[in-house]
């Protein structure tokens, strides 16, 4: 039950993006607040701390890429309980690397979402 939950969650957030609330930006907006320019600071300080934490982060495709091969595997019904946990473990790794890419997934926009899917979809074909 706890791989499948894993795959989800991780299919789910590579995706379809995470939500965010928009009550920030309109009390941003609403007070007269540059919010472009808000949120790069705040997006560079969010980058910052997760390098920090964390190292070094990979690119976008490279997430994916890695994110596809632990959900394939996954799905493999025919694991035992020690392949699943060095899976798992691996996931948590790469999780540590792709801590950006889940940062960036903020918005919920049907548009932005789409162009997220599409750049998903452009990683795996290559």
């Amino acid at each position: 039950m706890h791989r499948f939950l894993y795959i989800f969650t991780l299919t789910s957030v590579l995706f379809f993006g995470c939500s965010e609330s928009v009550n920030s930006t309109k009390n941003a907006t609403a007070n007269g607040i540059n919010t472009k320019n808000v949120d790069t600071l705040n997006q560079q300080e969010e980058k910052d701390r997760i390098v920090e934490k964390y190292g070094v982060q990979w690119d976008f495709c490279d997430c994916v890429k890695k994110n596809d091969s632990i959900d394939k595997l996954l799905k493999n019904q025919i694991l035992t309980e020690s392949e699943i946990d060095a899976i798992l473990l691996r996931a948590d790794e790469i999780e540590k690397k792709c801590k950006l890419l889940l940062t960036d997934l903020k918005s919920n926009k049907p548009s932005e979402r789409q162009r997220h899917q599409e750049k998903v979809k452009a990683c795996l074909e290559k």
